[in-house]
């Protein structure tokens, strides 16, 4: 049996006060004259709990309540008939919605529990007809408003918390109505010109136990014993969305019972903006949310347990961030940043995500799990810089995998009830397996892959080119398959003000990287992958200076066991690749604004001094990306035998592997062969005075932008003479740059005979590299 009116109370909880019966008293407080007037006075309510039941499961909301944050909860609601329409104005004191569990029936886990702080507000005009003007109602010049919103999401008993946060909400030609037949029913709501105004002052974490009573969520103005980092947030969210479309809901699921919610939404100039010391502003958001089969929402069980599941058979997302602007609220603008993602069922390629009740098995009882599959095909990313587009074509990405929820505390000052400890707790080691303080996403066998068909320069009708090879140097690959293991755990507040910090391990493996690869799969891969990634004490911060991605103590092993060229699999081997970093201080901003006016082919900062050193002068706008690595290489200062290979994980190590032995299915066998390994390299300052100083590292400055160029024809009757007009390409303007690289010795290693050390004390100093790339079509 269905119990969809369990839910009702939750809905109308805040207006349903006024439907009781009422006494003399409360009989005084009503008025009549050219409409109605009540004004109700009550504690709130409760339910010990709200079940909602379908296809014999259960999701069971335990310890509901509503109640005024003080006092009595007191509430005034004007009824009046203007004209053709209905017209209720409603205001409320301040509430608190509070629910103590969420779990499916018969588990011991539970989803978490949450309490909202708010203040509600509605001034309604209704009228009848709906959209056919014949059945349904009509809503216009309508607003709904939740003020003084504060959040608590409980997890395993610590706190995320939303402050600050309020939702304007204001319909306009907008419509309810019943449409359908029979078992196809629906309610349909037509948005009409609606508009969603909606600012989050600050999300942060308590990790302290601080409630004055045990069990009790806190509440704003009392006493504040809450973790001594509570105050620090992951930074400022505003939204002005403008509405249009339509949403519908009806019942029945992928099979039998259930909802289905079939979406048809767009957004057309809105603005988005998240503000930590700089901003990340979209100042023409627009975009559309749609679906032909609708989402399904069910009730299910397996092996493992009940979960609710949500599935899609198509859903496409549409977004375009025009005047995008990353930093400095004055800076140049990237141009438009856009996604056309087009996720579809093909076969076995499906897209749910399967709900469980609790987090990581080391997190407690308390938590979300989601079991994921996801199949995006034929979709494009797309980049337009002053007026021109570059399009990351036939972008195609699958893969199933299992993800969880928690909020989580470190046992690194001693293990206790409250914090989580995994069987190996030394942070320092890269099999760690506890927690950090924080938000903790956990990665589990997650199996997936991706890949671009190329570049299309100009519009999405151009011609297939490479250039996505460019994009390598920040390890974002043409095409990449990969098995992911790990966790990324996230606290607010960044390196200055808001933001975040970090502490995350992955793991890749049966990975498959594309160094260059064409639409047929042939190219240059990194096969049979493994890559084992360790952050400590990162952040991520929006200053003025754009977007900052700060590594903290990064170290690394990428083993490529056959560098292949041809076929990922079966391409001819040219050996294996060991790759170790250990890094602090490495950082990664990127901003808006590219290359500008430039010099190309030669050196000079003005067109004429450009051109009298024989170079071209090119304007590429005031649009485009501006990105900045910079890689600080620590030396270990462990000592290793001069006859040994160094295997501490720590340490800055490139070894290349060839004539390796195989084993009985032709497979080569690592450790067989002869190696050429340099060892132990690492950035300096280069300063006489203070050797240790290490902060200047390994620099790339990268300014990407879409421009035209010269391209001189190579072949055919018109050979050696300019292309006109100038094509349009992908444009990277580079430079690297660093005072010193130091390399403790080059060793030759033999599979019998050991390591023999070739070279000793190798330094690069003071090289500036600069150059500047445009892929265009051949054609």
């Amino acid at each position: 049996m269905r119990s969809y009116w369990l839910w009702l109370p939750l809905v109308l909880s805040p207006l349903a006060q006024a439907m009781q019966v009422l006494d003399d008293v409360s009989l005084a407080g009503v008025s009549g004259q050219n409409g109605i007037s009540m004004e109700t006075t009550g504690g709130g309510w409760s339910a010990a709990s709200v079940n909602y039941s379908q296809d014999g499961q259960t999701l069971s909301v335990k310890g509901v309540s509503s109640r005024p944050q003080s006092g009595a909860s007191v509430s005034t609601t004007s009824i009046d008939v203007v004209g053709d329409q209905l017209q209720i104005e409603h205001s409320a004191s301040p509430s608190v919605f509070s629910v103590e569990n969420i779990e499916m029936a018969g588990s011991g886990k539970s989803f978490g529990s949450f309490r909202a702080f708010y203040t509600l507000g509605a001034s309604l005009k209704l009228k009848g007809g709906g959209a056919s003007g014949v059945s349904g109602f009509a809503v216009g010049d309508s607003k709904l408003s939740l003020t003084d919103v504060t959040f608590y999401y409980r997890d395993n008993g610590f706190d995320l918390i939303v402050k600050g946060a309020s939702f304007d909400t204001y319909l306009n030609n907008a419509y309810i109505d019943i449409v359908g037949g029979g078992s196809a029913n629906a309610v349909k709501l037509d948005l009409g010109t609606s508009r969603l105004v909606a600012n989050i002052a600050g999300i942060g974490l308590d990790l302290a136990h601080g409630d004055p009573v045990p069990g009790v969520l806190a509440t704003p103005g009392a006493p504040d014993t809450r973790d001594a980092n509570a105050s620090r947030s992951f930074g400022k969210l505003n939204m002005d969305l403008r509405l249009g479309g339509s949403i519908s809901i009806g019942s029945g699921g992928a099979s039998g019972e259930g909802l289905r919610i079939t979406p048809n939404i767009s957004i057309a100039n809105s603005l988005f903006q998240y503000q930590d010391e700089g901003v990340l502003r979209a100042e023409n958001f627009a975009g559309t949310l749609s679906s032909t089969s609708g989402l399904s929402i069910d009730l299910e069980q397996d092996g493992v347990g009940s979960y609710a599941k949500v599935a899609f058979q198509d859903l496409k997302i549409n977004a375009t961030l025009g005047g995008l602007i990353i930093g400095n609220p004055t800076n140049q603008k990237l141009g438009s940043l856009a996604f056309d993602l087009n996720f579809i069922d093909q076969g076995a390629k499906q897209n749910w995500l399967k709900l469980r009740a609790g987090g990581d098995p080391n997190s407690g009882l308390k938590g979300v799990t989601t079991d994921l599959s996801w199949n995006l095909a034929n979709s494009s990313v797309s980049l337009t810089d002053n007026g021109s587009s570059i399009y990351f074509s036939g972008l195609r990405t699958n893969g199933t995998g299992q993800f969880s929820f928690d909020l989580t505390k470190s046992c690194a000052a001693g293990v206790s009830t409250s914090c989580y400890a995994g069987s190996q707790s030394d942070m320092s080691k890269g099999n760690y397996n506890g927690h950090f303080d924080g938000l903790r996403f956990g990665l589990n066998n997650v199996k997936g892959s991706y890949s671009f068909d190329g570049l299309r320069v100009g519009s999405a009708a151009s011609p297939l080119q490479g250039g996505t090879e460019l994009l390598v140097l920040m390890e974002v690959f043409p095409a990449y398959d990969f098995t992911l293991n790990g966790q990324l755990t996230i606290r607010p507040g960044g390196s200055v003000g808001d933001g975040l910090r970090y502490n995350a391990d992955f793991l890749v493996t049966e990975g498959n990287a594309a160094l260059t690869v064409d639409e047929n799969g042939k190219g240059l891969w990194l096969s049979g992958t493994s890559y084992d990634m360790h952050f400590r004490d990162g952040s991520l911060d929006v200053s003025n200076n754009g977007i900052e991605l700060r590594k903290g103590t990064y170290w690394s092993k990428l083993d490529v066991s056959d560098v292949r060229w041809g076929d990922r699999t079966a391409g001819v081997s040219l050996g294996r690749i060991v790759l170790k970093r250990y890094e602090q201080g490495s950082t990664l901003t990127l901003s808006s604004g590219g290359a500008g006016a430039l010099c190309v082919g030669a050196s000079g900062a003005s067109s004429s001094v450009c051109s009298a050193a024989g170079g071209r002068w090119e304007d590429r706008g005031n649009e485009g990306v501006t990105v900045k690595l910079k890689n600080v290489f620590v030396k270990d200062t462990s000592t290793v035998a001069n006859n040994q290979v160094s295997s501490n994980e720590k340490r800055n190590q490139l070894i290349v592997e060839t004539d390796r032995s195989t084993d009985a299915n032709g497979k080569a066998i690592n450790g067989t062969g002869s190696q050429l390994v340099l060892d132990n390299f690492y950035t300096s300052d280069g300063n006489p005075s203070n050797p240790d100083a290490n902060t200047y590292g390994v620099n790339a400055d990268l300014n990407l932008d879409v421009a035209p160029t010269r391209v001189k024809l190579k072949t055919g009757a018109n050979a050696g003479t300019y292309v006109t007009p100038d094509p349009l390409g992908f444009a990277v303007n580079g430079r690297i740059h660093f005072k010193e690289i130091n390399v403790e010795r080059l060793q030759n290693v033999h599979p019998t005979g050991g390591a023999v050390t070739a070279m000793y004390g190798i330094k690069a100093q003071n090289a500036d590299i600069r150059a500047n790339l445009t892929a265009t079509p051949i054609n």
